[in-house]
């Protein structure tokens, strides 16, 4: 009778999770630029689908993938209409400056969800999920740190405006002096050039630079070039890729860097995916090997935890999200919303504190957006960077080193105090009745 009683109990759970998919489609609209990212979407997706976990793999995961040439409106409107003619239940894919407004009216008329890790938007949009944290205030309290009243700024209009504004306010709050520079139409090395020789005639030594990482790498190659990374020079990088630009010879020359990161080495999720990341075949999955890992790569695999993990939730909560039949005509006039939509964007908003990834805790707002996260504060020093605090939205900057303590075996940025001791001593030669005085003076150095 036990036996039968534990059969029919299995029976009636089964029965109650039958209308939920056993499978899962997710799309994915990738640029041209996006290569390991879509290597680390795979891998991810991978990842879940051969855990042997069976309750927390209640269902396989499926993607169909769009690879975009172009942003235009007509490339995005095409692959978007052909991933929801698909059935799709959600999105992953990246926007720039020329797709996004498509995407987010698409998702917003349709109610279906895009995950995405590119630069959050400054417009308060339903459907969209934001994976990469804001970074403003994160980078006007390093301003505050530094207490920095007169630097350039030069930033890339495709991420947006939201450091700009909140920048530009806070110089008329603090009478701070910012020359502001947009250089997101800028692609020739020789234009970052003539930029910097502008801001070096103005005796500008303090820059924040507000650009992805090819962007940074490539200023900061004339920044090399000429020599304006020497002491004095301070550039603070506004991306959550420290560890991904190239730094070493700006360093060289004796100017100081800071910026942020958002994945931790230290963070056990991180270097597990790393072990495995590290063995994959290139052939495979390109640019997973020898190869340093980017952010965006790392929000990637995060975004699969997070859509996983909504689906989850979904299923414990018996949500039928089953597509039957056509999943209809995107383009219809007026436009058919899927009925199901609210119930999985509520689900991706709501996984809160239960998803940890590569980026820390993860958690959105009514918006989408990334809140409850905690950005760490690097500079390069004397054998690479250095984690020297970090920012959340509640304690703000956090130093966590001590200032009179230092690892470096350099003297820069410390105060050398050198006193003169000047004494006499008599010396009386071979052979002579009177002594003579020796004058000599000691230099005694330390370091304040």
């Amino acid at each position: 009778m036990a036996q039968r009683a534990v059969l029919f109990l299995l029976w009636l759970v089964d029965r109650s999770f039958a209308g939920f998919p056993n499978q899962i489609n997710i799309g994915g609209l990738f640029m041209r630029s996006t290569v390991q990212e879509h290597s680390a979407f795979r891998f991810a997706v991978q990842l879940y689908n051969t855990n042997q976990n069976t309750t927390e793999k209640p269902f396989h995961l499926n993607y169909n993938v769009d690879n975009l040439e172009s942003s235009n409106s007509f490339s995005v409107t095409h692959a978007f209409c052909s991933q929801f003619s698909r059935g799709v239940y959600a999105i992953f894919g990246f926007y720039d400056k020329k797709s996004m407004n498509t995407l987010t009216s698409f998702c917003g008329a349709l109610h279906t969800s895009f995950v995405t890790p590119s630069y959050p938007t400054d417009n308060e949009v339903q459907f969209v999920i934001q994976m990469r944290p804001a970074l403003r205030g994160a980078v006007l309290s390093l301003l505050s740190h530094y207490k920095w009243q007169k630097f350039v700024y030069l930033y890339d209009t495709e991420r947006g405006f939201s450091i700009l504004q909140a920048i530009m306010e806070a110089a008329v709050a603090n009478n701070w002096q910012v020359t502001a520079r947009s250089v997101s139409s800028t692609t020739d090395a020789a234009e970052f050039k003539r930029i910097i020789e502008e801001m070096d005639r103005r005796q500008e030594k303090r820059f924040v630079i507000d650009c992805e990482v090819g962007r940074i790498n490539t200023i900061l190659e004339q920044v090399v070039t000429l020599g304006k990374n020497s002491r004095g020079y301070h550039y603070i990088l506004a991306n959550l890729g420290f560890s991904n630009v190239s730094l070493d010879k700006v360093f060289a020359g004796g100017a100081n860097i800071s910026g942020f990161q958002i994945v931790n080495p230290e963070n056990p999720i991180v270097q597990q995916f790393m072990q495995r990341w590290e063995r994959l075949d290139e052939r495979e999955f390109p640019e997973a090997r020898n190869t340093p890992l980017k952010y965006t790569s790392a929000l990637t695999h995060d975004a699969i935890l997070v859509i996983a993990e909504a689906f989850r939730y979904l299923r414990r909560q018996r949500v039928d999200v089953s597509r039957r039949g056509s999943a209809g005509d995107c383009l219809a006039n007026p436009a058919v919303p899927w009925s199901q939509g609210i119930d999985i964007e509520r689900a991706l908003k709501t996984v809160e504190s239960k998803c940890t990834g590569m980026t820390g805790n993860i958690q959105f707002d009514n918006y989408g957006r990334r809140t409850n996260y905690t950005i760490d504060v690097y500079e390069m020093k004397t054998g690479g960077p250095r984690k020297i605090g970090y920012w959340n939205e509640y304690a703000r900057f956090v130093n966590i080193m001590d200032p009179q303590v230092s690892n470096d075996s350099s003297v820069e940025n410390r105060t050398i105090v050198v006193t003169t001791i000047m004494y006499a001593t008599e010396v009386a030669p071979l052979g002579s009745k009177m002594g003579w005085v020796h004058w000599a003076w000691c230099l005694l150095a330390a370091t304040a």
